[in-house]
């Protein structure tokens, strides 16, 4: 499974920007490239976490998908209702079908269930994005670090994203570096990957000011 769309230039710009070292590695370090180049989409890709990340978010998927699969019949019912609906409606206007004491409320129960059913499809959906999403935040924090540690160790004092510069000296380029160390720390092999609800990726609302006491 590709992750793509995970990596926007947004996310790569924030988890690798420019760290400055000390002075006197750089002076230990002289001939040191002063940029090394990350492919993040690599990582996510070929590491044996990212490969995990994938596997437990496909799990979710799976998942979000029975329980989408399980709103047919309600979706089923809403298009014979609706159906039923146009035939009882013939050539009245909306007006006319407002004003109508037995056919109004048809219709108005009609859209309360269509939305209820718009509303979980779209909850279902939300759920998978935020999960993935943070999944993905997850992983940036476990990945930063160790790429971080790489860069020092090659004496340079920034990062830029591989995927996007036109040219990188393999020598520069840390990607595998970072992808080894990944591998070989059974700390960072599984990815922390879990279901969440589409609130916890809602902005939250500030709480409204407590009313003075009388």
């Amino acid at each position: 499974m590709r992750f793509s769309s995970f990596v926007s230039a947004a996310l790569a710009a924030a988890a690798f920007v420019s760290l400055s070292t000390d002075a006197s590695a750089q002076r230990r370090r002289g001939d040191a490239p002063s940029v090394v180049a990350f492919n993040f989409q690599r990582v996510v890709n070929e590491s044996v976490a990212g490969r995990d990340m994938a596997a437990k978010l496909q799990q979710i998927q799976t998942q979000v998908n029975t329980e989408a699969q399980a709103l047919g019949p309600e979706q089923q019912s809403l298009q014979q209702e609706q159906q039923r609906l146009t035939r009882l409606r013939g050539n009245r206007t909306e007006e006319q079908v407002r004003n109508d004491a037995a056919l109004a409320p048809q219709f108005q129960q009609f859209v309360q269930r269509a939305r209820q059913l718009e509303v979980r499809a779209a909850t279902l959906r939300g759920d998978y994005e935020c999960s993935q999403g943070i999944a993905l935040r997850d992983f940036q924090a476990m990945v930063t670090p160790v790429a971080q540690s790489v860069m020092t160790t090659r004496g340079a004092t920034a990062i830029v994203d591989a995927a996007s510069t036109f040219y990188v000296a393999p020598e520069n380029d840390i990607t595998t570096a970072v992808i080894q160390q990944l591998d070989q720390n059974p700390a960072t092999r599984v990815a922390n990957v879990a279901r969440h609800p589409v609130a916890e990726c809602l902005p939250q609302q500030p709480a409204a000011a407590a009313l003075p006491q009388q």
